[in-house]
């Protein structure tokens, strides 16, 4: 049986309270990538260039969906990408004008935000290793595929979010979210990557709400328990243990998840 393996990057194989990757985790996936009827891939919100904090196993992965589902990679060729239309990057802007919020841009190598304070601050220092320029003109420069916003409050996000019809919203913490086009998510990113593959079983793992579509979209999913969404925890076949447990090889032998 070939299976797949898809796993978050962002607290469920990188710690990011601890810049690291467990030891168990990093056990886990060198063993995994071993094994001639296993295929290992990503599926993270981050860019290529904001993965050198998992570079020591970065070459274990075949297929990189990044950028929740706009930009995949197989090995180290680029096979699909889908960037934010310009004008429809400058309807945000309309929308939150005079209304205090910053907004984000997010290319494959790059990020800006079109100003930086205390809360921009914050959601960079829970992401670890990213720090976007201040460039509110990077989307007439650079391809953007996704939309941050920041706000004091993450209600205030949502409330942007239901005012367009153009997005979709990924929280991501108390005043920060990622803002997608509606089709695009990990899920459609993993179907597209894996249309000619072929394959027996998938396998999900991960811990945020832009996790949600492609645990749906697993034959098991898998939830880490570290996570603070409770409908990605009712979507998943099982709970992992927290990442600051450093289980998750000893959770993979248990479950026979090898086999």
């Amino acid at each position: 049986m070939k299976t797949v393996i898809i796993f978050d990057v962002d607290n469920t194989i990188y710690y990011n309270h601890k810049e690291t990757i467990p030891k168990q985790t990093y056990k886990l996936l060198t063993e995994l990538s071993q094994r001639d009827d296993v295929i290992l891939g990503l599926a993270t919100g981050r860019g290529l260039a904001k993965l050198h904090v998992i570079k020591d196993i970065l070459d274990l992965f075949k297929y990189k969906i990044l950028i929740n589902g706009s930009v995949i990679f197989k090995d180290e060729q680029m096979i699909y990408n889908e960037p934010i239309k310009t004008e429809d990057i400058e309807d945000i802007f309309k929308l939150t004008e005079g209304r205090d919020f910053n907004i984000g841009m997010v290319g494959i190598n790059d990020e800006a935000v079109n100003y930086w304070d205390d809360r921009v601050g914050y959601g960079m220092k829970a992401l670890r290793g990213i720090f976007p320029k201040v460039d509110p003109m990077f989307y007439k420069k650079i391809p953007t595929y996704q939309l941050w916003i920041f706000a004091d409050y993450e209600s205030q996000i949502l409330k942007i979010a239901e005012e367009t019809t153009k997005f979709r919203v990924f929280p991501w913490h108390r005043g920060g979210a990622d803002f997608t086009y509606p089709h695009i998510n990990k899920a459609f990113g993993i179907k597209h990557a894996l249309q000619n593959e072929s394959y027996d079983r998938l396998i999900c793992v991960g811990d945020g709400a832009n996790d949600i579509e492609m645990l749906e979209l697993a034959d098991i999913s898998i939830a880490m328990s570290n996570s603070r969404f409770d409908k990605l925890k009712e979507k998943a076949t099982y709970l992992a243990p927290s990442i600051e447990e450093d289980k998750l090889y000893d959770f993979f032998k248990d479950l026979n998840l090898f086999s």
